[in-house]
């Protein structure tokens, strides 16, 4: 799976947790948890493995379940299951039901639960506590790395899961926050192109827009959503000479002994051999010959697999035989205000006294989601004259142009290293994907 680039705290605002954990019983939680942490991710540590009583969950419990994107389940098949866990898990159901919460189990042994101790000791309760058990095992069923089958090491295996985690924190618009401006409608279209009802074939859909739209970062949010209804799941940055490194693996004697560093050709070629359910999104795809590789080569996954292809021309896409393509339009005149204003000023809408300012800074980015980024975060905790003086700059170099903006951000005499580090974090990020939001 690919690393994601850019800083959360600027895409959302007032986010205190991003993963609500449970665990079966006391052992190996604060592991995973400082995992996660290395990772970026906000968490919520639950102690309701030591209840030995019936009683409420929390409302601090609850408050933090609303809040979180993902609550990661650990159980463990040799220790047994407490009374305050088994009603916890419930409820942790109850908001994944609700679509508000991806729930992903770890299974430190297998996938079994020591819970016939306790099911016995509250035989009225059974019922629902061994309900709620197999629905966790189901949803288990759909995420590759609920079980250690590959016989990793922990670290790398506790690793693995966090990097998925990150992902769906730093690509989510779920759980009220502001998220990324106009990504909900985007979503909702690709949502029906993609059509995960359907299990009878491999999809294929394009998406296609100018460079600096938002392609790549409506793709990863896509992503982010869905990865966990499939058993192998691949983000390719670029697709470049990744037939080559495909081929390359169908061509070892033991398909077991990965020989070369690149991880995601090996996930790939697993995925085709072992007919699995896949879900591959392909970023920067220049040309018809790549384009129709791919497909052919995805027609090998399982039914229900998905492969999305992302390019700045639609002509391409259609040439190489996607028959479903969604085409990303600059922003509305209000969303792009809106995203502009995020990274200026923090907030969803300009001050009073830089209303104008902030307009004529939306039109010379030309609604581009990636310019608006970058301007704003230039402008940021800047002075009216300093506003006035980069929007001048701006004009006289026609605006519209990413690299122009980022340009325009160079550090100067009077200018910190810092800011222009964090512009080019950003940048760095998303120069060849072309179009981070």
């Amino acid at each position: 799976m690919s690393s994601s680039s850019s800083s959360s705290s600027f895409l959302f605002l007032g986010k205190v947790v991003d993963v609500f954990l449970s665990f079966c019983c006391h052992t190996g939680h604060g592991y995973f948890q400082n995992i996660l942490i290395t990772h970026g991710l906000k968490t919520f540590l639950s102690y309701r493995c030591l209840e030995t009583k019936l009683g409420p969950i929390s409302q601090r419990t609850v408050k933090a379940l609303e809040e979180a994107k993902v609550a990661v389940v650990m159980t463990s098949g040799t220790k047994p299951c407490s009374i305050g866990f088994l009603e916890e898990l419930i409820v942790i159901l109850e908001f994944q039901q609700r679509g508000s919460l991806i729930v992903i189990p770890i299974f430190l042994t297998d996938n079994s639960f020591n819970a016939d101790e306790i099911c016995g000791q509250y035989p009225e309760k059974a019922p629902s506590w061994r309900t709620a058990l197999a629905k966790l095992t189901n949803i288990a069923a759909e995420y590759q790395f609920s079980q250690n089958l590959a016989g990793m090491g922990l670290l790398e295996w506790f690793n693995k899961i966090a990097h998925d985690i990150s992902l769906v924190s730093l690509y989510s618009i779920s759980n009220g926050l502001d998220g990324l401006v106009a990504m909900e409608r985007h979503m909702k279209v690709v949502y029906d192109l993609l059509d995960l009802q359907v299990n009878k074939e491999v999809r294929t859909i394009g998406i296609c827009g100018s460079v600096g739209v938002g392609k790549t970062t409506l793709a990863r949010y896509i992503y982010a959503e869905i990865f966990v209804k499939f058993q192998t799941c691949v983000f390719l940055d670029n697709v470049e000479k990744i037939e080559n490194k495909i081929l390359k693996f169908e061509g070892e004697e033991d398909p077991t002994v990965i020989i070369s560093s690149d991880s995601n050709a090996h996930e790939i070629t697993e995925a085709r051999r072992k007919h699995r359910k896949f879900l591959l999104v392909a970023d920067d795809v220049n040309s018809i010959e790549q384009g129709k590789w791919i497909i052919e080569y995805a027609n090998w996954f399982a039914p229900g697999s998905r492969v999305i292809l992302i390019s700045e021309n639609k002509d391409l896409l259609v040439d190489a035989g996607v028959k479903h393509v969604y085409e990303v339009r600059s922003l509305r005149y209000d969303e792009a205000l809106q995203l502009f204003s995020y990274y200026a000023f923090k907030q969803p809408y300009p001050p009073s006294d830089f209303e104008q300012l902030a307009v004529r800074a939306v039109h010379l980015a030309s609604f581009l989601p990636l310019a608006l980024r970058l301007l704003g975060l230039f402008l940021t905790g800047r002075g009216r004259e300093k506003w006035i003086d980069a929007l001048l700059k701006l004009k006289e170099k026609q605006g519209g142009n990413i690299m122009e903006v980022w340009k325009l951000m160079e550090p100067s005499g009077d200018r910190g290293h810092e800011e222009w580090e964090a512009a080019a974090d950003i940048m760095e990020g998303n120069e060849s994907s072309e179009d981070e939001t």
